[in-house]
């Protein structure tokens, strides 16, 4: 298990989004494996509509897609209030720096390379799920503060 033991995998759910199916296939079956909850998107626009419906955790973005690249849909996702805190990992077989430039300008959280090494992988969500949640927890913290305070005035 390669997760922290801040982070519990049961309770996080990863969309992915490639327009492969076998690369699908095997996320799920990796992700699924470390008892990640998962879901998935063909294409930028399935993936804008999943968000509807789930909020996920965390996003594993295919750069490389026809249609509207992963780009285009981190953008939409970062510029959107409700869904702007998802960390968005990229995953890419690109090696043209000014797309992982370009992705980090617009929101990405991070990217691994194709093809990727597992623990690599593993490691780099756990990481970012870890931030996610510390910050939630910093989050509430602030809001109970806030809340004592003005049971005090």
């Amino acid at each position: 298990m390669y997760s922290s033991p801040l982070v519990n995998p049961e309770e996080s759910i990863i969309l992915l989004v490639d327009d492969l199916k076998q690369n699908l296939k095997l996320l799920t079956f990796i992700l699924e494996g470390e008892n990640y909850q998962t879901s998935f998107a063909l294409s930028g626009k399935d993936a804008l509509e999943r968000l509807n419906v789930l909020k996920p955790d965390l996003i594993l973005l295919d750069l490389m897609m026809p249609d509207m690249n992963g780009l285009e849909v981190c953008e939409k996702i970062k510029s959107n209030q409700q869904y702007k805190d998802i960390p968005i990992i990229f995953l890419t077989a690109s090696q043209e720096e000014h797309h992982l430039v370009e992705a980090y300008n617009i929101g990405a959280s991070d990217y691994v390379a194709k093809p990727f090494k597992k623990p690599e992988l593993l490691n780099r969500i756990a990481t970012h799920l870890l931030i996610k949640n510390q910050a939630k927890y910093i989050q509430q913290l602030e809001e109970e503060i806030c809340h004592l305070k003005s049971l005090n005035n």
